[in-house]
């Protein structure tokens, strides 16, 4: 296995630590053979995939195999934001080269400097990514990694701008909407999350982003809203 150095240099705050302690008790909870979860935004900047590198980090620490899948095809940030770099030197080979036949599973999933912690990033870019989730291809490639991994986190595209995580989430055990605060109304995580119900998708719930900002790390606190309880509160 390939392996791939990314910068933690920077430890997430102690309420950054508390948060995706709690996230990860309440996803437990969410049902039996909750193992693969897909995270999603409504639209851009809400911290979709900081929130999804931090579940990978904290399952991770918990003991547990943990791969963070980057299914961003369109504009990926995780190796511009993390200073990723292939320790062989080669070029990437990532999901999309896999998808479109062009690469080997065994050569895109790398073992990180995290313990626990693995990687499948975007490798080289596509333009028409969308098709390529809807194939047997990806589904039968979760099926293996799902055997190989004890949770295994996707980070897809924003639902407001792309249809990707739509397709991406039936093939989940559940997906969760990350919001900004006070950048999206009601409405519009409703109509998200009505979106993803009516592929067959099963909604965890709703990580709400940036509350507090100013005092805070990475992006700001977090706050975590089940189904189970008040439903969806946003």
């Amino acid at each position: 296995m390939r392996s791939i150095t990314i910068n933690i240099s920077q430890e997430p705050s102690y309420e950054m630590s508390e948060a995706m302690n709690v996230l990860r008790t309440n996803v437990s909870y969410s049902g039996e053979g909750v193992k693969l979860v897909a995270i999603t935004s409504v639209d851009e900047n809400a911290g979709k995939s900081v929130i999804s590198f931090e579940m990978m980090r904290n399952y991770a620490n918990a003991g547990l195999k943990t791969l963070l899948i980057d299914a961003d095809l369109r504009k990926s940030v995780f190796s511009a934001r993390h200073g990723a770099t292939v320790d062989d030197g080669l070029p990437f080979t990532g999901l999309a080269d896999v998808l479109s036949g062009k690469g080997e599973i065994n050569d895109a999933v790398y073992k990180t400097n995290i313990p626990n912690a693995y990687v499948l990033p975007v490798g080289n870019y596509v333009l028409n990514p969308t098709p390529l989730f809807s194939g047997k291809l990806f589904s039968a490639m979760l099926d293996v990694l799902k055997k190989a991994f004890d949770f295994i986190i996707i980070d897809t595209p924003p639902l407001g701008r792309v249809i990707d995580a739509a397709i991406i989430a039936p093939n989940c055990s559940g997906v969760i909407i990350v919001v900004g605060a006070n950048e999206v109304d009601y409405r519009q995580v409703n109509d998200a999350k009505n979106q993803l119900l009516r592929v067959g998708a099963n909604v965890l719930g709703c990580v709400l982003n940036k509350v507090g900002q100013e005092n805070t790390r990475y992006g700001g606190k977090y706050k975590y809203y089940s189904k189970y309880g008040s439903e969806y509160r946003y």
